[in-house]
């Protein structure tokens, strides 16, 4: 009989932005971290850290937008090629 690994949780991330810093949340373990681009620090993130922070959207859906708009030419290729219509 063979040995099955038992399946990893899947941690989820979320671009967020904390007292003005931007980084991800993310929960690996017990506590829920905020980590820094900048500096790399990493923050335990209590309660009272709650109306500082804004939480903008899921790392994966974010990064799937970006391929998809990198494909299609980039940021500026997009807005050029849009319809212009007059009334």
């Amino acid at each position: 009989m063979a040995t099955v690994a038992a399946p990893t949780k899947k941690v989820k991330a979320f671009h967020a932005t904390l007292h003005g810093l931007s980084g991800v949340i993310t929960k690996p373990a017990d506590a829920v971290l905020f980590l820094e681009h900048e500096s790399g620090a990493v923050v335990i993130l209590t309660q009272a850290d709650a109306p500082h922070l804004m939480v903008l959207g899921a790392v994966e859906d974010v990064m799937a937008q970006y391929v998809t708009d990198m494909a299609a030419g980039g940021y500026a290729r997009i807005a050029c090629d849009r319809r212009q219509e007059v009334a």
